[in-house]
């Protein structure tokens, strides 16, 4: 079975522009810890980005730095881009990780893996703190999702299309420290750059995320950074979740 660990990410973004190239520490940006923290899955890894001539760069820069696959694709149609993605590539399942999750749990993604079969994907439960979100997808299930290849939609969160496709989701069973904390581990704004700065000025970059978790939940003072962006990130999601099935109805 070709189980790959795909990477989405754009340069473009209207919180952060360019985030997916900004150092995080001295040695590291973005994308170099994504690409660290996917290496510890351990499959395959690859790149799925945009043909804007503005991620050329950010491909340039992997291309130079890692032997990994790049596959290009839709800009705001990420479904698309998915699909195109996995039938050039022949991937039957894979680990889909977000460019502003650099804190993502790569022993969650194993475990997802492990408990995933063909007639589900494995989600993450409600809960779960912002930026440890994580699902895997098979190429049975995301052929069944068919969106318009002109059709203009920013598909960020997948969750909505996932249900009106009726894509059976089985939630992946976690610990209770990673659910329901006053943290945020994602990356959009600049508090939560900062916030970012400072873990991985004190952790290595592959460090075990339950381990970020727990010197958060005990640092109240650093966690506060960040966290009250939360509500401004909620409040986003679901005004582009409304959006989107407004206008997948009229499409």
């Amino acid at each position: 079975m070709k189980i790959y660990s795909i990477i989405t990410a754009r340069t473009s973004s209207s919180r952060f522009p360019g985030k997916i190239l900004k150092n995080i520490n001295k040695e590291n940006k973005s994308i170099d810890i994504l690409i660290k923290r996917a290496k510890k899955i351990g499959y395959p890894i690859i790149l799925a980005t945009t043909m804007n001539t503005e991620d050329n760069k950010l491909c340039d820069y992997v291309k130079k730095n890692y032997r990994i696959k790049i596959f290009r694709g839709s800009e705001k149609n990420k479904i698309l881009r998915w699909k195109n993605c996995f039938e050039k590539f022949n991937i039957e399942k894979a680990c889909m990780i977000d460019g502003d999750d650099i804190c993502f749990d790569y022993n969650l993604y194993k475990k997802a893996i492990k408990t995933s079969h063909k007639n589900s994907i494995v989600f993450y439960p409600k809960n779960i703190i912002t930026g440890c979100f994580l699902y895997t997808l098979n190429y049975e299930n995301l052929s069944k999702i068919s969106i318009n290849s002109n059709y203009d939609y920013d598909s960020e969160m997948a969750e909505p299309i996932f249900s009106i496709f009726k894509i059976k989701k089985k939630i992946l069973k976690i610990k209770s420290l990673y659910k329901n904390k006053k943290i945020r581990l994602t990356f959009d704004y600049n508090e939560d750059y900062k916030l970012l700065n400072i873990i991985f000025n004190k952790f290595k970059v592959t460090e075990n995320t339950l381990d970020i978790i727990s010197f958060l939940n005990k640092e109240k003072n650093i966690s506060r950074i960040n966290y009250f962006r939360e509500n401004f990130f909620k409040k986003n999601q679901n005004i582009k979740i409304k959006k989107f099935i407004k206008n997948f109805y009229l499409q």
